[in-house]
């Protein structure tokens, strides 16, 4: 697992630039500062084009998030304080001009600025889970990071809703919940959310799962409007609890 073997690597080069610091050894701190940098941008932009990855290793998946949310390592915090230190107008980036314009030319092409669907990508992470997911699932997570990139934060906001019945009916399915039903059969589509969602959560985890629900139904109703940051934060809830699902099966 190539991209989780380098999370880990990253979280290593993250402690040894540390290390550095502590034990004021220049060279050795920029070295290792050069390769976290370096790996660091290898793989958010092995993350761009990823809906989900699959992890076995449950620090790796906490990199990841880390990397990906806005928490980052505390690597990431001492390039930021360095940055501002030097140039308090300038503010962090994953990627250059130059970068983003050669990735920009790699995936997107239209009337759209790539500068800004790639920026947009970079601020998304993947599902993270221990198995692969249905079709419906790993779609949904692209279209809603799609809409995301192209500035439609409603869709994006709404379409994370889509995206937890898909994920039920998924976990459902696998776990074989309805042994009657099968996948293509009429019958389990009549089923209706509140069945799929207790057949599959209890306790804390159905309550969470059930104000997420309600709260993600007032913009599909049409009750309000979004922000880009009420996106952003409404996506990483959606993944979050997707994810406790999954495990809670033992998926």
């Amino acid at each position: 697992m190539p991209l989780q073997d380098d999370l880990l690597a990253l979280d290593n080069a993250s402690k040894q630039v540390l290390h550095a610091l502590v034990e004021k050894d220049t060279e050795f701190f920029k070295r290792n500062l050069f390769e976290y940098e370096s790996l660091r941008k290898s793989i958010r932009t092995a993350l761009l084009d990823q809906s989900v990855v699959i992890f076995d290793n449950a620090y790796a998946t906490e990199i990841l998030r880390k990397i990906t949310t806005g928490d980052g390592l505390p690597t990431d915090r001492l390039i930021d304080d360095l940055i501002s230190r030097l140039d308090p107008d300038q503010p962090p980036e994953d990627f250059s001009f130059e970068e983003l314009d050669s990735l920009g030319s790699d995936l997107f092409y239209s009337w759209f600025s790539h500068f800004e669907y790639i920026a947009g990508l970079a601020e998304l992470r993947p599902l993270v889970l221990r198995i692969a997911v249905g079709e419906s699932v790993s779609r949904l997570v692209t279209q809603i990071k799609d809409c995301y990139a192209f500035q439609q934060y409603e869709a994006a906001y709404s379409l994370c809703r889509t995206l937890i019945e898909a994920s039920i009916r998924d976990i459902c399915i696998r776990c074989q919940l309805f042994p009657s039903l099968g996948e293509n059969e009429i019958l389990f589509e009549r089923l209706n959310w509140g069945q799929l969602r207790d057949k599959i959560s209890s306790g804390s985890l159905r309550e969470q799962l059930k104000i997420l629900y309600s709260e993600l139904s007032t913009v599909l109703h049409g009750r309000k409007s979004v922000t880009k940051d009420e996106s952003r934060c409404i996506f990483e809830k959606t993944l979050h609890i997707i994810e406790e699902l999954y495990a809670a099966n033992g998926l």
